[in-house]
């Protein structure tokens, strides 16, 4: 690895995944200023400034330092929080109010039923409904170990592999959420009510969410595409990260309708954004070092 990160160093240039952020920021910059609003031209203002700094980020060459080096690759998953918190706003802009009406219709025609209301109720043990509560909030585990595992077992280019296929999940839902908000069934339902109620894992899970979501970011389920491309891009890289963060990624995917937090289309079609994800990486990847 020491080798190869002195060849990197040897190189600066902006990384396959410098330019799969950039091309978000620009892509949701043009949107916000179509908004031609006050609060568009902010954001817009914004991007364009980090968008510089992404311009400089590529003249800078890669640290041989193994941590620094880790953070340079892998800097467009770690900021994913900072961009999910202007999406409440964002997705405002062009399109005002949510489309929970017409998903619910998928819903409905797609599955017989709004699963995300009846699945709860078809085994309410306290112990599972923690399990997949749980499995739910392992996203902010599976992501970060999936990284670290990439880079360990396969090095820089790991590292970028999972990265790269992972930022791609998280952008594509983003862009998703920035010009269709749906606002998912913990806005539009009510919340479980029964025996699982009394889980502890249930109340931090809650807690969590009410003090840190973001309306209008249900579809796709960016929890299912990002932990499933994590773990599957994880899982090319050594097959052994595969088998371990597996009951993390099928118990999240369960969790996420099981919980009211989102529609199974929702999930369903996260899957499909990270199968595409895994799917695109390798030849985008390539033709973003050819620019």
């Amino acid at each position: 690895m020491n080798e190869r990160l002195r060849s990197l160093a040897a190189t600066p240039q902006a990384r396959p995944v410098d330019l799969l952020a950039a091309a978000y920021l620009a892509a949701t910059a043009v949107l916000a200023v179509l908004s031609w609003s006050s609060t568009g031209l902010v954001i817009a203002g914004l991007h364009v400034v980090a968008l510089a700094f992404v311009h400089l980020l590529g003249r800078v060459p890669v640290p041989t330092n193994r941590f620094l080096a880790f953070l340079r690759l892998a800097w467009p998953v770690a900021v994913t929080p900072v961009l999910y918190l202007e999406l409440a706003t964002l997705n405002q802009l062009l399109f005002p109010g949510y489309f929970d009406a017409t998903v619910q219709v998928w819903e409905q025609a797609l599955f017989g039923s709004q699963l995300s209301i009846v699945m709860s109720g078809w085994y309410d043990a306290l112990w599972f409904s923690e399990l997949l509560h749980f499995g739910y909030v392992s996203y902010y585990l599976v992501v970060p170990a999936a990284l670290i595992g990439g880079f360990y077992l396969g090095g820089t280019d790991g590292l970028e592999r999972v990265a790269f296929t992972t930022a791609l999940a998280f952008f594509v839902c983003y862009l998703c959420f920035a010009v269709f908000p749906v606002a998912g069934p913990r806005y539009e339902f009510t919340r479980i009510a029964g025996p699982q109620t009394d889980g502890v894992v249930f109340g931090l899970v809650h807690s969590i969410l009410e003090s840190g979501s973001s309306k209008g970011t249900a579809f796709p389920s960016s929890h299912v595409a990002a932990t499933v491309s994590a773990w599957l891009a994880a899982g090319l890289v050594d097959r052994r990260l595969m088998w371990i963060l597996a009951p993390f990624a099928v118990s999240l995917t369960l969790g996420t309708v099981y919980g009211r937090f989102h529609y199974a289309i929702d999930s369903a079609v996260g899957l499909g954004v990270a199968i595409l994800a895994v799917t695109w990486t390798p030849r985008l990847m390539a033709r973003l070092r050819r620019a």
